[in-house]
């Protein structure tokens, strides 16, 4: 038996590469960043990715390809944190688009 590294495969390179300065239009140029729909669609592949890793573990781990239930475990909370960051970002989304019909803009 051996153990796995845990390594985060949730990527926040594009949240945190977002330019969040208001004087700037809010296209999606090269030099505006990463637009809502590209971030959005990243966060729901990476939810996709590690659910299917997840059912994979569960397959194998099921007809006895795989001898370590602790990997399974592992990869089920990580899918688990990308579906809640995945309902956290579009609560936030939906949150902010809210205020903004509200505001009359």
């Amino acid at each position: 038996m051996f153990i796995v590294p845990m390594s985060s495969t949730i990527n926040t390179d594009r949240i945190n590469s977002l330019n969040l300065n208001p004087e700037k239009s809010a296209g999606t140029s090269e030099e505006d960043g990463l637009g809502f729909k590209e971030i959005f669609q990243d966060v729901i592949n990476n939810v996709e990715e590690t659910e299917a890793a997840t059912k994979m573990d569960a397959y194998k781990l099921s007809v006895g390809e795989m001898d370590d239930m602790h990997t399974m475990i592992i990869n089920a909370a990580k899918a688990d944190v990308a579906l809640q960051t995945m309902v956290q970002l579009r609560n936030k989304f939906l949150d902010a688009y809210t205020e903004i019909m509200r505001t009359g803009l």
